[in-house]
C-alpha cells in the first residue's frame, strides 16, 4: 500500500468493472489465508447474522446499502427479512450491475448525489450499512456526514473497515492516516465494536479490520 497520497491522484475508476465476476474481485480481494470466492460464500452469511443480530429488521424496514457494490449485502438482507434496501454507489458499472444481481422489486441504487437529493425531500433509513466502503473513500469525513443525514434518528449503522485506509490513486492504495473509527464514534453513538474471526478473515483482516455498530443521535 503507497504513503502519502496527497502527492498522488484519486482515482475511483478502478471500481468501474465490466461484470460480477470482476466487481467480486474488487469488492472482496483475495488476502492472506482466503480467496475471493470464500470470503463471499463465508463472510457475506456471517456478517448478515452479526447485524441482525444487533438490529431487528422487517419487511417495513428500510436499508442503506452505502457503497453497495452489486449488493451482495442487500441481497441478503432481502432474502433474510423481506427488507427494503437502498443501495448508492459512486461507480456507474456497480450501479448498472447491482439491480440484476439482486433481482428483487425490493431493492434500487442510485449515486451518491441522488440519494442527496432524497435526503432532502425527506428520506431517511432505518439503518445503513457500511461494508468495505469507507476506507476507500476519498474524504472519509463527507461521507459519515451524508451517513449521518441518511439515517433516521435513533437508527441503527453497521460498519466493516481496514484499519488502515485504502485509497485507490494512480500510484496505487494509499494510506493518508485519517482514523475513520474516530470519526465515526464522534458522528454516532458506538454500541458494539468487534473483529472477523480467523476461519471468516483469513490469517490477515482479523487483525487488519474492524466491525461495528452505532446509533444514530
Amino acid at each position: 500500500m503507497a504513503d502519502h497520497p496527497r502527492s498522488a491522484t484519486y482515482t475511483p475508476g478502478v471500481f468501474e468493472v465490466g461484470d460480477v465476476a470482476a466487481a467480486r474481485r474488487i469488492i472482496l480481494t483475495p488476502e492472506a489465508g482466503t480467496t475471493t470466492e470464500e470470503r463471499w460464500a463465508r463472510e457475506t452469511p456471517w456478517l448478515a447474522e452479526r447485524l441482525l443480530e444487533r438490529f431487528a429488521l422487517g419487511e417495513g424496514s428500510v436499508v442503506l446499502d452505502f457503497g453497495c457494490g452489486v449488493g451482495r449485502m442487500a441481497k441478503e438482507l432481502i432474502e433474510r427479512r423481506g427488507c427494503f434496501v437502498l443501495g448508492v454507489d459512486l461507480a456507474r458499472n456497480m450501479r448498472q450491475l447491482a439491480p440484476g444481481y439482486v433481482d428483487s422489486a425490493r431493492f434500487s441504487v442510485v449515486s451518491p448525489p441522488v440519494l442527496d437529493a432524497l435526503i432532502a425531500h425527506g428520506f431517511s433509513a432505518d439503518l445503513a450499512l457500511a461494508v468495505w466502503v469507507i476506507q476507500h473513500a476519498a474524504r472519509p469525513e463527507q461521507e459519515i456526514a451524508r451517513l449521518v443525514r441518511a439515517v433516521a434518528p435513533g437508527g441503527g449503522v453497521f460498519v466493516a473497515n481496514n484499519v488502515r485506509r485504502a485509497v485507490p490513486t494512480d500510484r496505487g492504495w494509499a494510506d493518508d492516516g485519517l482514523d475513520v473509527s474516530g470519526m465515526l464514534d464522534a458522528a454516532f453513538d458506538p454500541v458494539w465494536r468487534g473483529r472477523l474471526p480467523p476461519e471468516i478473515g483469513g490469517e490477515v483482516l482479523p487483525d487488519a479490520s474492524f466491525l461495528a455498530t452505532y446509533r444514530r443521535r
